[in-house]
């Protein structure tokens, strides 16, 4: 009876002390979570600082520009399988009075998909999270907010450079227009 009392003891404690230690592994645990979404997240902001005052600075270097494009070379590339990369553009508005703009992304259709990358081209904008809207500028004013514009290569894409024509329309009219490259890498 004795040996039972002291093995039910020192069961309790070794629970005791398991419970314990678990607790703070996952406290610990918590904690580095934490401080790792955070830096995320500050990161991120520091990127989209880093877009606008580039952008900003397109527009500054030449008064007749009407449409910025970041990264300014007009490059992008992204792997295979990923999602959520891509490019910003920002409109300024040349008028005086405010006006009502909107945006078109797609392949251009000058360009051989079929031939070059053996798909075409409505699979390869079912690749952007957003190919087209529209927003308001003020007279003589830029975008506050550069415009996002993602991509989600899926894994089986095809190597290959495929060039996406933005175009910008103000009243039904076209308004201005930019290329972006983008190149699909293997894995």
């Amino acid at each position: 009876m004795l040996k039972n009392k002291k093995a039910a003891m020192e069961m309790s404690v070794g629970t005791i002390v398991t419970i314990v230690l678990l607790m703070t592994v996952l406290v610990l645990g918590l904690v580095l979570i934490r401080t790792i979404f955070s830096s995320g997240v500050r990161s991120v902001n520091q990127i989209d600082d880093k877009v606008r005052s580039a952008i900003n600075e397109m527009f500054i270097t030449d008064d007749n520009q009407k449409l910025a494009i970041y990264p300014s070379d007009s490059k992008i590339k992204i792997k295979q399988g990923t999602q959520g990369e891509g490019f910003a553009f920002s409109v300024r508005n040349a008028d005086l009075e405010a006006q009502d703009f909107k945006f078109t992304i797609e392949v251009d259709s000058a360009f051989d998909i079929k031939g070059k990358c053996k798909i075409t081209s409505s699979d390869a904008e079912e690749w952007l999270d957003i190919p087209g809207g529209s927003f308001s500028l003020p007279g003589s004013g830029a975008m506050e907010n550069p415009e996002l514009v993602l991509y989600n290569i899926p894994e089986l894409a095809p190597t290959c450079t495929i060039p996406y024509k933005i175009e910008i329309e103000k009243e039904g009219e076209l308004y201005t227009y930019g290329k972006v490259y983008v190149t699909i890498l293997p894995k």
